[in-house]
């Protein structure tokens, strides 16, 4: 079967795309995955074929994460930037579906339901964060991650209505064009593709995140998707010389993230790891930061993290799915720094579990914050325990075997 699999955002967005993809071609389909250009090496090395979606991926996110970014500053530039990149983006949504027989695509509000319908294909959501009403969690985006479950509910009813008021203005239009009948702002997610339910694979573990009970039959939980044949990779001399030479360092790293005040976030890292006596591992891709390594920090471009974290004794990072299921895999205490978005989420999630402390925000950290929380982080065996109990929780799970199952077998119903 022909499958497009369609990804707007970075290399969180792609990589697991990149796995479900791989699992799916080996089981004779053929996979296509449209996204930004700057993933064209990493799609084509994996032997899966490539189509290109117009725009840039850090100059899109850096658009919209600006140091003060909130909840609803966030959908406004969206907003500002999507009257540029929309109409060159569902042209290329488009092309990249013409000629599939089913599309598979992450959160990007309904404009992916929109191209599916007009080609008249299946449509498969996948998740990575939690978008669908619960009392247990608030839509993700929220500041305010620890709300009664009355508000956690409420939050998706205002959210879906600010999010289809922003589509309706943008592909409005294009439907009409299309010969489609407009798609009205809802207070819950339109899972409706004419007399179809477009279903939800959620690439999370129930045992981080239990499934609601509000939640219907289409909406599936496979377990997080994780690399079981990842590719060799030899690290460098100077990365293990580091490694071996004193107790286990930290990680640090905050994947693409890059707002404009970078600079003043690697300031405020240092003086803390200084002042709290770690060693630290830093992955450098944010703002392309770095500074020179020495006997208590090591600079890195590049360290697979299934080949890193079981060397490190604790994460701190952004927040990134990706990431952060990284952390528990290997179960090591985690600190979450967010920034936006599911982030926020994450570092909530991270402190409920008892794997780590609370999460602080990037718009409110400080040398004293962050050392405490690294103290705490560094010395609560409570965070250790737990985080090696999920991670023996999640050995168990066969997440990218399992989305692949529910993605074979809901196209087939539908």
């Amino acid at each position: 079967m022909k499958i497009t699999m369609l990804t707007v955002g970075s290399t969180g967005d792609v990589r697991p795309y990149l796995l479900l993809g791989r699992e799916l071609r080996s089981r004779g389909h053929d996979i296509t995955i449209a996204t930004f250009s700057r993933f064209r090496e990493m799609i084509e090395s994996a032997g899966l074929r490539f189509f290109s979606l117009s725009g840039d991926a850090e100059a899109f996110m850096a658009s919209i994460m600006n140091p003060d970014t909130t909840s609803v500053t966030y959908l406004t530039r969206l907003s500002k930037k999507l009257k540029t990149v929309a109409p060159l983006l569902i042209r290329d949504m488009e092309e990249s579906c013409r000629g599939a027989e089913a599309m598979i695509c992450n959160y990007f509000g309904s404009v992916y339901y929109s191209v599916a319908e007009e080609f008249g294909i299946p449509c498969i959501q996948t998740q990575y964060f939690v978008m669908d009403p619960n009392p247990s969690a608030p839509i993700s985006s929220i500041r305010s991650q620890r709300l009664p479950a009355f508000a956690n509910k409420a939050s998706y009813k205002a959210g879906y209505y600010l999010i289809g008021a922003v589509e309706k203005h943008f592909l409005g239009d294009w439907r009409k064009e299309a010969g489609l009948d407009p798609r009205k702002p809802s207070s819950r997610p339109n899972y409706r593709i004419g007399t179809h339910t477009i279903p939800v694979i959620y690439a999370l573990s129930p045992s981080v995140f239990p499934r609601p009970e509000e939640w219907g039959p289409s909406i599936h939980m496979s377990g997080f998707w994780f690399d079981d044949a990842p590719a060799p990779w030899s690290p460098p001399a100077d990365l293990e010389s580091f490694l071996s030479a004193g107790d286990p360092p930290v990680y640090l790293g905050f994947g693409s993230m890059n707002t404009g005040d970078m600079q003043r976030l690697l300031t405020i890292v240092l003086r803390s790891l200084h002042a709290a006596g770690l060693r630290a591992v830093i992955a450098s891709g944010w703002g392309g930061l770095r500074l020179s390594s020495n006997s208590r920090v090591f600079f890195t471009d590049y360290a697979p993290h299934d080949w890193l974290f079981p060397r490190v004794r604790a994460v701190i990072h952004h927040g990134g799915i990706g990431t952060t299921a990284e952390g528990l895999r290997w179960g090591k205490p985690t600190l979450i720094i967010p920034f936006v978005g599911d982030q926020l989420f994450w570092g909530e999630r991270i402190r409920a579990l008892g794997c780590g402390p609370r999460p602080i925000s990037r718009q409110n950290l400080t040398v004293r914050k962050l050392t405490k929380a690294m103290l705490d982080l560094s010395s609560n065996h409570g965070y250790s325990a737990r985080a090696l109990e999920i991670a023996q929780m999640l050995s168990r799970e066969t997440g990218v075997r399992t989305a692949a199952d529910l993605v074979e077998r809901e196209i087939a119903n539908w």
